[in-house]
C-alpha cells in the first residue's frame, strides 16, 4: 500500500474511533427515569423536592452529587443525601466543595429546587468520582393553580441556605451576611454564621512602614471611621445637633511666622493656584509622574509600603484619568513635555478608593494644543461613553464640561493665559478659580508650606516629586463635617452595597431585573429597609448599578467637598466628640503637617517630615530606646553575605535604665564603662527554619520602651540565632575592657545561678584568630544546644551564631578589605540587601508565593457565591463583583477562577481552595513585580526622631542595569 493511501486511511480510521467513542459515552447515559415531584406554589414562585433511589455505583471511592439541568425552567437546585434510618436529611458527608458523599451502597437521595414556569423538566445527577451521568430525572411541574406542601418551600431554603454556607464557610462576605440576615427569615430560617466585618481603614504596622514613616503617616491622618454605625441617622427622631456647635481638635500649630523669620524660600509656581487646605502633589517635569504611577502599580501603590500582596483591584488610577478624560496615554503622546511644563494634582481628601474630588493644575507651554486635544477628548467622551458636554462660566471664566450621570466621566476644565485646570468637580474647580481670583487663600501663601519648603528646598538635583498635606488640611479631614460626612457616605455606600445583594438575589429566583418598590414590597431589603442618612431616594439605572441621587454609587461616590451638611444626630455629635477627646489626649503640643520629596531614577529617595509625632504610637518604644534626639547611626562590621541589618543608636537613659543599671549586672562585677552608643542586629544568607511576621518587629520595639530589662532584645536576638546565621554588634569605647569583659557579660545576660539541670551556660574560648581570642557562650536547654561566638573586631563587640562569622569579620579587619563605612545622622536605620539573596530566595519566593495565595483565595467566597449558587458564568465574574464591591477580584499571580469540574468547587487556577491549596514554589520572574524586586541591590529606611517630631530617609538601589531592562 503506498504511504499516499496509508495517511488518509489513518486518519478515517481515528475519526471512526473518536465517532465510536462519542457514541460511547452516549449510549452508556442511563436513561431518563419519570418521577413524580412534590410541589408548593405560591403565587409565581414554585418549588419542588424529589425523593428517589440512587443506582448503586460500581466505584469505591465515595461520590460527589452535583445536578445538571438539562430541560425546563428550573434552578437553584441541591441535591442531598437522605438517611434511611431517620427518614431526614443530613450534610455530616458533606465535602468542602458542598457535594454529597455517598459511600459504595444503595441510597436514598431528596433533590429541592425552584422554578417559574410549568411543563416537563429533566435533569442529570452527577458524580465528580465517576464518569457519566449516575442518574437522570423527567418529571412534570404543574400549573400555576397547584398549591401543595408549604414544608418543601422551608425544605428548599434550608438545603441552599446550607449550600451558601459551604461557599462561605466563614460567613464573611457581604451576600452571605444579607442572605442570612434579610433572606433566610422569610423562610423561617435562622442566620447562619455571620460574619462581622470591620469598618475600620486603620491596618497594623509591618516592619518596613515603621522606619518610613507610612505607619506615622497613618496615625496622622486619622481615616478610620468613626465609631458605631449610622444606620439610624435618618430616621432618629431626636433634635439634631448644629454642626457648627461641634469644636474640632484644638491642637495649635507651631509659630510658623517667627519660625521663617529671615527666610525666603523658593516655591513651585503652581502652589499659587491651590487652596490652603488641599493636599497637593507637585511634579517638576510630567514625564516623572508617569515615572511615578508605573512604578507605584509595580510597588502595590504605595512606596512607603512594601510590596503588597493585593487580590482586589479599585483601578483608581484608570477611573480617576478615565473621569478626567486625561488617560497616560493622553499625556505622553498627544500632551508630553513639548506642550506642558510641569503639573499639580491636589484634592480635598485621601479617599481614592470610595470617590474624591482631584483636579490637576498643567502650567502650559502650547495652549492652543492643550485644548484641542482636550475639547477632542470631551467629544469622544460624548460619542462613546454616554456624556454631555457643556459650557458655563465661574468667577468670570468659560468652563467646559463633559459629565455623565454616573460619573463615569466627570470632567470640568478652564484655561488661563498658560494654566490649565482640569477637575472631576465642578464645586473642586471652584474653589481653584477662587484662589485665582485671590478671593481664597493660597497654597503658597500658607506659612506651614513656606516653611516646609524651608526644610526641604526646592532643588531640581534633589527633588523630581513634592507632596504635602498641610496643616489645614489635616484639620479639616479630622474636623465634624469630613468625619461625620465620611461616616455617613460610608454608610450610604454600605446601603448600596446591600441593595445590590438584594438586587442580585431577586435576580437569581425570579429570573429578571427587579425595581426598588419591588425590593421593598417583596421584603428582599429585610423589615426594615435601608434608608440614606441624607435621605436620598435609592434607585436602579439601566445598566442594574444600584445609586443615590446624594451619594451616587459605590467605587465613586459623590466627593465630599460637594456634600453639604448643616446639622447631625446627637449620637453623632457624641462619637465625634469622643473622637476629639482622644485626638487631643494624642497630640498635646503641636498640630503640624506631612511633607514627602521624592526623587526618582535608577536610584529613588523618598523623604517624609511628619511633624509632630502622635504619643502611645508604635514608634513609642523605638524613641525610648534611641533617645528623641537624632544621634549616630553606623553601618560598620558587614560582612558580603548580610542581607539584613537593624542598627540604631541607643539613648543614654535607656542605657543607664536598662543596662548600667541593671542589678545582675553589677552582681556579676561586670563593668561597662567600656560600652558605646550603638548596636546592630544582622543576619546573613542561609537556610532559615521559620520566618516571623514583619509586625513582630514593631512588637518588640514597643517592649524594648516598656520593659525595665534588656529581656526583649536578648529574646530577638536568640529567636534570630536559632533561624538564621545572625551577629550582633555593639560599639565599644575601650576595645581591651570590652575583650576583657565578654566571659562576665555572658553571664550577666545568662540564666544565671540556676540548680536546674535543664537549663545552663557554660563560657570558654577558643584559639586565638588573628591575634584575637574568641570566646563561646554555650546555652543548654535540656538536650538542645545553642553557641555563641564573641570577639572584638575594630571598634565593634561581635557576637555570632556561627564561628566564622566573627572569623570571617577579623579577616577582613586584618586584610584592610572592609566595606566603606557610611555614617547618618539619626536614630534608627534597617537596611534589605536584595542582592545578597542566595540561600534565602527560595524561602523568600515561597513566602512571597504564599502572601499572593492568601490574598487570591480572599476572593473565592464571593467567586463560589456567583458561580456555584447563583450561576453566573466566570467571564462575567470580575465585572458583576465590581459593580457590587467596587473592585474587581483577580488572582495576582494569574490565575482564573472557575467551577472545577473534577470537584464541583469553584477554585483558581494555580492556587486552588482553601481545602486544597496550591501555589507556584518560585514567582514568574516575567512580572512586573518581580522586575521590580529583582533590579533591587539594597533598601535603607532611616528615621530621625527630632524635638517636634518624626523624620524618615528611604533609599532604593536599583542595579546598574535595571532601567535598561524595565
Amino acid at each position: 500500500m503506498s504511504r499516499r493511501l496509508v495517511v488518509p486511511l489513518l486518519a478515517a480510521l481515528l475519526v471512526v474511533a473518536a465517532l465510536g467513542a462519542v457514541a460511547a459515552v452516549k449510549i452508556s447515559a442511563p436513561p431518563a427515569v419519570t418521577v413524580v415531584p412534590e410541589i408548593y406554589r405560591n403565587g409565581d414562585e414554585g418549588y419542588f423536592r424529589i425523593v428517589t433511589k440512587l443506582p448503586k455505583s460500581s466505584t469505591k471511592q465515595p461520590l460527589l452529587l452535583t445536578p445538571r439541568v438539562e430541560d425546563g425552567d428550573i434552578f437553584l437546585v441541591t441535591v442531598n443525601l437522605l438517611t434511611p434510618a431517620k427518614g431526614r436529611h443530613t450534610h455530616t458527608d458533606a465535602d468542602e466543595a458542598g457535594q454529597v458523599r455517598l459511600e459504595q451502597t444503595e441510597e436514598m437521595i431528596t433533590v429541592t429546587g425552584r422554578y417559574l414556569k410549568p411543563g416537563p423538566a429533566q435533569l442529570a445527577i452527577q458524580s465528580r468520582t465517576a464518569k457519566g451521568d449516575l442518574l437522570r430525572l423527567a418529571f412534570t411541574l404543574p400549573d400555576a393553580d397547584a398549591t401543595g406542601d408549604a414544608t418543601i418551600r422551608s425544605e428548599w431554603a434550608k438545603q441552599y441556605q446550607w449550600s451558601l454556607w459551604r461557599s462561605d464557610p466563614e460567613g464573611d462576605d457581604a451576600y452571605s451576611q444579607y442572605w442570612n440576615l434579610a433572606i433566610a427569615p422569610r423562610y423561617g430560617l435562622e442566620a447562619q454564621l455571620p460574619g462581622s466585618r470591620n469598618r475600620s481603614r486603620r491596618e497594623s504596622p509591618d516592619l518596613y512602614s515603621v522606619f518610613t514613616g507610612a505607619a506615622a503617616i497613618q496615625e496622622t491622618l486619622q481615616l478610620e471611621l468613626l465609631n458605631g454605625a449610622n444606620a439610624r441617622v435618618a430616621a432618629s427622631r431626636e433634635q439634631p445637633v448644629s454642626l457648627v456647635g461641634l469644636q474640632g481638635p484644638q491642637i495649635k500649630s507651631h509659630p510658623f511666622k517667627e519660625m521663617l523669620k529671615g527666610r525666603s524660600p523658593a516655591l513651585p509656581l503652581l502652589a499659587s493656584s491651590i487652596p490652603d487646605d488641599q493636599y497637593a502633589v507637585f511634579f517638576n517635569d510630567i514625564n516623572k509622574q508617569i515615572e511615578l504611577a508605573d512604578l507605584m502599580d509595580e510597588w502595590g501603590g504605595n512606596l512607603l509600603r512594601q510590596v503588597e500582596s493585593s487580590a482586589q483591584d479599585f483601578k483608581v488610577r484608570e477611573k480617576v484619568s478615565r473621569q478626567l478624560c486625561l488617560e497616560n496615554s493622553l499625556l505622553t503622546r498627544m500632551f508630553g513635555d513639548r506642550v506642558v511644563a510641569d503639573m499639580a494634582i491636589t484634592g480635598s481628601d485621601p479617599f481614592l478608593k470610595e470617590g474624591t474630588a482631584v483636579t490637576v493644575l498643567f502650567s502650559l507651554k502650547d495652549a492652543g494644543r492643550f485644548r484641542k486635544q482636550l475639547e477632542k477628548q470631551y467629544a469622544e467622551a460624548a460619542r462613546s461613553r454616554g456624556a454631555v458636554q457643556s459650557v458655563s462660566e465661574l468667577h468670570g471664566r468659560n468652563v467646559i464640561a463633559a459629565v455623565s450621570a454616573d460619573r463615569r466621566v466627570s470632567s470640568y476644565a478652564v484655561i488661563i493665559k498658560n494654566l490649565a485646570v482640569v477637575s472631576t468637580s465642578q464645586a473642586a474647580l471652584e474653589r481653584v478659580l477662587a484662589v485665582e481670583a485671590r478671593q481664597a487663600p493660597a497654597l503658597a501663601q500658607a506659612d506651614d508650606f513656606r516653611y516646609m519648603r524651608t526644610i526641604f528646598p526646592q532643588d531640581a538635583k534633589e527633588e523630581d516629586i513634592f507632596i504635602y498635606l498641610s496643616d489645614a488640611h489635616i484639620r479639616n479631614l479630622v474636623g465634624p463635617h469630613w468625619k461625620i460626612a465620611e461616616a455617613r457616605r460610608m454608610q450610604c455606600s454600605a446601603n448600596m452595597g446591600l441593595i445590590a445583594n438584594a438586587r442580585l438575589w431577586f435576580k437569581a429566583e425570579r429570573r429578571r431585573e427587579p425595581g426598588m418598590a419591588e425590593l421593598v414590597a417583596g421584603g428582599y431589603l429585610g423589615k426594615n429597609p435601608p434608608v440614606c442618612p441624607e435621605h436620598g431616594a435609592y434607585a436602579i439605572d439601566a445598566r442594574g448599578e444600584v445609586y443615590c441621587p446624594v451619594h451616587n454609587r459605590p467605587g465613586r461616590l459623590t466627593p465630599l467637598n460637594e456634600l453639604k451638611l448643616a446639622a447631625v444626630t446627637p449620637e453623632e455629635a457624641a462619637q465625634y466628640k469622643g473622637f476629639v477627646e482622644n485626638y487631643n489626649r494624642y497630640w498635646t503640643q503641636f498640630f503640624d503637617p506631612i511633607g514627602i520629596r521624592v526623587k526618582l531614577g535608577r536610584n529613588i529617595r523618598i523623604q517624609t517630615c511628619i511633624l509632630p509625632l502622635i504619643e502611645n504610637s508604635w514608634y513609642d518604644g523605638l524613641a525610648a530606646f534611641s533617645g528623641r534626639n537624632p544621634g549616630v547611626v553606623t553601618d560598620s562590621a558587614l560582612l558580603p553575605r548580610t542581607v539584613f541589618s537593624l542598627r540604631g543608636h541607643m539613648a543614654q537613659d535607656w542605657l543607664e535604665k536598662n543596662l548600667l543599671g541593671n542589678k545582675r549586672i553589677y552582681r556579676n562585677n561586670l563593668q561597662l564603662d567600656w560600652l558605646g552608643n550603638e548596636v546592630a542586629i544582622n543576619l546573613c544568607d542561609g537556610q532559615i527554619l521559620f520566618s516571623a511576621d514583619g509586625r513582630a518587629a514593631g512588637l518588640l520595639g514597643r517592649e524594648v520602651g516598656r520593659s525595665s530589662s534588656i529581656e526583649p532584645l536578648v529574646i530577638g536576638y536568640l529567636a534570630s540565632a536559632i533561624n538564621l546565621p545572625t551577629y550582633l554588634t555593639v560599639k565599644v569605647t575601650d576595645p581591651k575592657k570590652a575583650e576583657q569583659s565578654i566571659p562576665a557579660l555572658f553571664q550577666a545576660v545568662g540564666p544565671g545561678n540556676s540548680s536546674r539541670d535543664e537549663l545552663s551556660l557554660e563560657t570558654y574560648s577558643l584559639e586565638n584568630h588573628r591575634g584575637k581570642p574568641v570566646y563561646v557562650a554555650n546555652f543548654t536547654l535540656f538536650v538542645v544546644k545553642l553557641r555563641l561566638y564573641a570577639a572584638v573586631v575594630n571598634d565593634r563587640l561581635v557576637i555570632a551564631s556561627r564561628r566564622d562569622i566573627v572569623t570571617d569579620l577579623l579577616d577582613a579587619s586584618a586584610k584592610g578589605t572592609t566595606q566603606k563605612v557610611e555614617k547618618h545622622a539619626g536614630n534608627m536605620e534597617l537596611s534589605v540587601y536584595r542582592s545578597a539573596f542566595k540561600q534565602l530566595e527560595e524561602a523568600s519566593s515561597i513566602g512571597y508565593q504564599e502572601d499572593l495565595r492568601h490574598a487570591c483565595q480572599k476572593n473565592l467566597p464571593l467567586a463560589a457565591i456567583l458561580m456555584r449558587n447563583l450561576g453566573l458564568p466566570p467571564d462575567s465574574f470580575a465585572s458583576t463583583a465590581e459593580a457590587l464591591r467596587g473592585y474587581q477580584p483577580y488572582c495576582p499571580s494569574g490565575g482564573t477562577y472557575r467551577l472545577d469540574e473534577a470537584s464541583g468547587a469553584v477554585v483558581c487556577s494555580v492556587h486552588g481552595n482553601r481545602y486544597h491549596p496550591k501555589q507556584p514554589a518560585f514567582s514568574d520572574q516575567s512580572s512586573a513585580t518581580m522586575r521590580l524586586i529583582n533590579s533591587l541591590e539594597r533598601v535603607n529606611a532611616r528615621l530621625t526622631f527630632t524635638p517636634e517630631g518624626l523624620m524618615t530617609t528611604v533609599d532604593i538601589q536599583r542595579k546598574s542595569n535595571s532601567i535598561s531592562r524595565r
